[in-house]
């Protein structure tokens, strides 16, 4: 398909999901996912286990005597409204906050949902994505490929926080201590962790996926070998990733994910040194999957991509946005 014709082809798709979500119907209400309890007052709504970063995200609640906050919002309303019933068969406490630990669309285009609901965000106020760069129109209609236009129906951008968060801070409720704080930039440039010291129970966001296999085309690799020391210095009992069952020991986790990022910038570095072009240096690995982009080879080749690219800055001299 020609340029022209891929351009013209988007902005069809564009004003017909315009339209149908502003005179759309939504679905009936849905059956409230499972809830697991993690820790006193913590609970886990779990995504999909077994397909990495395909699966639908894992979210999380906490509850206190003043509200309830959640951690992070689903893909969608209709996901988010289902989020909320889930939290209704906990409790009957509004929900006050939610926290964004990024701002991939799979985890916050359901945000607008609680806003409605009164709820404030904290969020980093940094929201630059690749999924983002053509514009957040552009960003909405390729997400309706993904989780349909009918679940978007009633969707508005609500990720711009209420209480930017670009270091630490600590959100008291109801007694309850949650400390939101931005470890690196590794997966992207708004990476959140949510602590709760009580419980001992950290929200890593996307940098821990099930697979070990985290994204780095929206950060970069020195800065997620940074964001892993930080979470290990937590020591938390329980570590819920991104995407993906809950690691039996946390430490593994973040080991295996070290690992694979470390041998990463060592081959690459090493192709760079040898003068192999970053096409070579990338012929051993899988194909990417047609249609794909974050399945398990896409994700291994765009993360091996991004990391010869700060390999080369490296031994320029130069740093991650090719500054001296």
């Amino acid at each position: 398909m020609r340029p022209g014709t891929t351009r013209a082809a988007s902005a069809c798709m564009l004003l017909s999901l315009l339209a149908t979500l502003a005179t759309g119907t939504a679905p009936p209400p849905r059956t409230p996912w499972p809830v697991r309890r993690v820790g006193s007052g913590v609970y886990l709504v779990a995504g999909d286990t077994g397909r990495g970063s395909e699966g639908r995200a894992n979210a999380g609640f906490v509850v206190t005597s003043a509200g309830v906050v959640a951690i992070d919002a689903e893909a969608s309303p209709v996901d988010a409204e289902r989020m909320l019933a889930s939290i209704a068969s906990v409790t009957k406490q509004p929900v006050r906050w939610v926290i964004l630990t990024h701002h991939h669309p799979d985890h916050h285009f359901g945000t607008i949902v609680f806003k409605r609901q009164g709820a404030k965000v904290m969020a980093h106020p940094d929201t630059h994505t690749l999924s983002a760069e053509g514009g957040e129109d552009a960003a909405l209609a390729d997400w309706s490929r993904v989780v349909g236009i009918q679940n978007l129906i009633g969707f508005e951008y609500a990720n711009t926080p209420d209480r930017p968060v670009t270091g630490t801070d600590t959100l008291r409720l109801g007694g309850t201590d949650i400390v939101v704080s931005h470890p690196a930039p590794g997966h992207t440039p708004g990476d959140l962790v949510v602590w709760l010291p009580a419980a001992k129970v950290l929200f890593a966001g996307d940098l821990l996926i099930e697979d070990g296999v985290s994204m780095m085309v929206d950060g970069s690799s020195s800065a997620m070998l940074e964001a892993l020391d930080a979470l290990g210095g937590y020591h938390a009992a329980v570590v819920v990733p991104g995407h993906g069952r809950l690691p039996r020991v946390p430490a593994q986790l973040e080991d295996s994910t070290r690992r694979y990022v470390t041998a990463l910038r060592d081959s690459m570095r090493a192709a760079v040194e040898q003068g192999v072009p970053m096409k070579r240096a990338l012929a051993s690995l899988p194909p990417p999957d047609a249609e794909r982009p974050v399945s398990l080879n896409s994700r291994r080749r765009r993360n091996a991509a991004r990391v010869y690219v700060e390999m080369e800055r490296e031994y320029m001299g130069l740093d991650a946005t090719g500054k001296p």
